[in-house]
């Protein structure tokens, strides 16, 4: 398939060649596209031909604690450094690795992020917050070297539509399936499929027999094969250097003294509070945010009383419709409505009469890669905003961001520019309404999905989104950390318990003052 060329163009010029309309972008919000792809700049090897045996070896590569000798409290600071080395046991002299970093006590089932700043020089720090008692051990991953990370950028401007998406359309027993994207190349008539009220665009090959307007759904289509060349297969490598453990050069734990001082009181979980990092840890499995006192809905019981008269839409891809399953398989009382709609696709609902309790999950629009969506279903988000009411009784959470990893980070803001508004519009009419926002989910990385699914993608579009909510009146679920900190295996759809307390954050938020 022919490809746009996207090299050394504005954000906006960028988009444009894919039929954005340059007048649905603010002053404003072009500044602000500028920004945040400077925001995200990620330093680049000094060539762009690293052999493999001189890029990053997370097996030569080590840290050490630092003021290991010390007596350090919950509360504190720790600090660790760590030198990059090759597969020539030489230290790095450049950045630009992706590190995933946490502490851990596996005896009390707690865990933490940590925060990773690159020197550039080949070292990086790391910091960490204690905040719980005993012995702490410290774990870092190289999720991707810098090479690594120098050819994922390579293919998000080179092969901004990896991923090909297709619609069946179907009249008078013809049916025909054809190729659909934010972007085709004009080599013969197209569907569009546009969004008339924010301009996004979405095409597919028009069929040989039917109009467009026959088009009965969305299939997520085939990936484009063999993206990695020459060298850069090798630096996706299981058990190589893939999410691989970097190990210390000296005891990697410390031990942790309870704090001399009591902790200062934690309140209610309000909106508005600014997302930080640590946003919070897990102890004995249950995650202790850093802002704000979390409740427990244990029972269904508290999940009823806190939903009571209350209409929640989840909205997004399928990690948010985890919430919706865990929500309807604990709660009994919770009755799915029968729509028709296959269980991993489509919307759903879920009602509780004696309660007043409506719950209804939407996924989000085009590029979602399900495997079969009716195209009437195929909603953007920012249009599903501005049919709801809002008020006091209605809870909006949304998620988009396994889908758009394989897509150019100028669609991306642009999604979210035209959700934000959305937001704002929807507070501006109804001031109480509780918008959450569900941050990304790490994700396991197999060398098959890296391409097109990697962590690193995930982390760009995962910052950019921070940054674009900064000052509105949300409410952030870390999923990010949860997942990070958590001690269970990397999954893109987290296992019960990491699920359980998104919940409890999330419903922390909608009922802050409810007895625990």
């Amino acid at each position: 398939m022919q490809k746009v060329e996207t090299r050394n163009r504005h954000w906006i010029d960028r988009l444009i060649q894919r039929s954005y309309q340059i007048h649905s972008f603010t002053p404003e919000e072009r500044s602000e596209g500028t920004l945040l792809m400077k925001i995200i700049k990620w330093p680049k090897p000094p060539n762009s031909a690293v052999p493999f045996q001189k890029s990053s070896d997370p097996s030569h590569s080590h840290f050490v604690i630092l003021n290991s000798a010390k007596t350090f409290y919950v509360g504190d600071q720790l600090q660790v450094m760590l030198q990059m080395s090759d597969f020539d046991d030489h230290p790095k002299r450049y950045g630009g690795d992706y590190l995933q970093a946490r502490i851990h006590t596996p005896a009390l089932k707690a865990g933490s992020a940590g925060t990773v700043i690159d020197n550039q020089d080949g070292t990086y720090e790391i910091n960490f917050d204690l905040s719980w008692p005993g012995r702490v051990e410290i774990s870092v991953l190289l999720a991707h070297p810098s090479e690594g990370i120098h050819a994922l950028k390579r293919l998000r401007k080179e092969q901004p539509e990896r991923v090909n998406l297709k619609s069946t359309f179907k009249y008078q027993g013809i049916s025909e399936t054809t190729v659909c994207n934010l972007y085709l190349p004009q080599t013969e008539p197209l569907c569009n499929f546009t969004d008339p009220r924010t301009g996004e665009p979405w095409f597919c090959y028009k069929p040989k027999k039917l109009p467009c307007s026959a088009r009965i759904n969305h299939v997520k289509g085939d990936y484009e094969k063999n993206l990695l060349t020459g060298e850069e297969n090798h630096y996706f490598q299981s058990g190589v250097n893939i999410k691989q453990s970097i190990l210390p050069i000296a005891p990697g734990y410390i031990t942790v003294e309870p704090s001399p001082q009591s902790a200062p009181a934690l309140g209610e979980c309000i909106r508005g509070q600014p997302l930080v990092s640590p946003s919070g840890f897990y102890y004995k499995d249950q995650w202790m945010s850093t802002t704000c006192n979390i409740h427990h809905f244990d029972t269904p019981a508290k999940i009823k009383e806190c939903l009571q008269r209350n209409t929640v839409y989840l909205l997004g891809d399928s990690t948010m419709r985890q919430w919706f399953e865990y929500l309807t398989k604990f709660v009994p009382d919770l009755k799915i409505l029968d729509l028709g709609n296959p269980i991993n696709v489509d919307p759903h609902l879920a009602v509780n009469l004696e309660n007043n309790i409506m719950l209804e999950y939407h996924p989000h629009g085009p590029p979602i890669q399900f495997s079969t969506i009716t195209s009437q279903h195929l909603q953007l988000i920012s249009n599903k905003l501005d049919e709801i009411k809002g008020g006091k009784i209605t809870v909006i959470a949304i998620t988009l961001m396994a889908h758009f990893t394989p897509f150019p980070v100028e669609v991306y803001i642009r999604r979210i520019q035209n959700i934000r508004r959305s937001i704002l519009q929807l507070l501006d009419r109804s001031p109480d309404t509780l918008v959450v926002i569900k941050t990304a989910n790490d994700r396991e990385n197999p060398p098959q999905l890296v391409p097109y699914y990697s962590d690193w993608y995930a982390y760009q579009i995962d910052s950019v989104m921070r940054k674009m909510f900064t000052g509105i009146n949300v409410v952030f679920v870390d999923a990010w950390e949860m997942t990070i900190a958590h001690y269970l295996s990397h999954n893109i759809h987290p296992e019960r318990i990491i699920i359980k307390n998104e919940i409890d954050v999330f419903l922390s938020y909608v009922c802050p003052s409810i007895q625990r």
